[in-house]
């Protein structure tokens, strides 16, 4: 038990010590569904003024210590959708490369085969649509402050502010419709993202895969049996007076 302490308070710290670069290149991976540190619990988007989408969200839920949701929870202002899963998943090892098959209801999902280093990841992911399998390529690289990324052919550079270490951008040129100024934020052994991009503010909130008791609590915030009335939340459910928040529906 006071390993398991040490270990939660070690996570803390570390989470802390990152810079928005850093914390970015950690949580990115699980866009391609490979296991790190940690999960995505909940995302919130709220459009710009002027776009003609709603603002929507997802929650999902996990049992503790698999980075593979049990079911995800999606709703905008007009309807709700659930989907629950029953994954299992195979790893193997070929040419120092690990793959991971992973099945749910037993049929196939997804796999990805990837190496993993301190500071670099190149992968090939392959999922299913409408039963058609689509692979793509991509890489993530860590270098002095900056992220260079290539998704499926897709290749952009995260960078550090030079005033702010839980600030980086994506791009150049704000005046691009592409341009993203991303804002970390670390609560605890928590991450939180704020992605302001030229249609939409969108809050990303990362739980450890292995989560301390209070951690957990944050999958509770923004009861979704609640979405008719906008208010600020913080990380964790509270009111907040940050004006970077996303309104949410509660």
């Amino acid at each position: 038990m006071k390993c398991f302490l040490f270990f939660v308070a070690a996570l803390s710290v570390y989470a802390n010590a990152l810079n928005c670069v850093e914390a970015y290149f950690k949580a990115i991976i699980l866009e391609a569904d490979i296991p790190g540190d940690y999960v995505l619990d909940s995302l919130y988007r709220t459009p710009k003024e002027g776009m003609e989408s709603e603002p929507w969200f997802k929650k999902q839920y996990y049992t503790p210590g698999n980075y593979l949701p049990d079911s995800i929870v999606m709703a905008n202002e007009n309807k709700m959708v659930k989907k629950v899963f029953n994954f299992t998943q195979e790893t193997t090892t070929e040419d120092g490369l690990k793959k991971i098959v992973v099945k749910n209801n037993g049929e196939f999902y997804s796999s990805v085969k990837y190496f993993a280093g301190t500071d670099s990841i190149s992968f090939e992911y392959t999922s299913v649509d409408e039963g058609e399998n689509f692979t793509t390529h991509g890489s993530f690289v860590l270098r002095n402050d900056s992220l260079f990324m290539d998704d499926a052919g897709h290749k952009s550079v995260l960078y550090l502010d030079s005033n702010n270490k839980n600030v980086c951008y994506d791009g150049t040129d704000p005046e691009y419709e592409n341009f993203k100024k991303i804002t970390f934020e670390a609560k605890g052994d928590a991450f939180h993202f704020i992605t302001d991009s030229h249609y939409s503010v969108t809050d990303l909130f990362f739980i450890p895969l292995y989560p301390q008791e209070e951690t957990t609590g944050i999958q509770k915030i923004r009861p979704m049996a609640n979405i008719k009335k906008y208010q600020y939340f913080d990380l964790l459910g509270r009111p907040a007076i940050n004006k970077h928040s996303v309104q949410i529906r509660k």
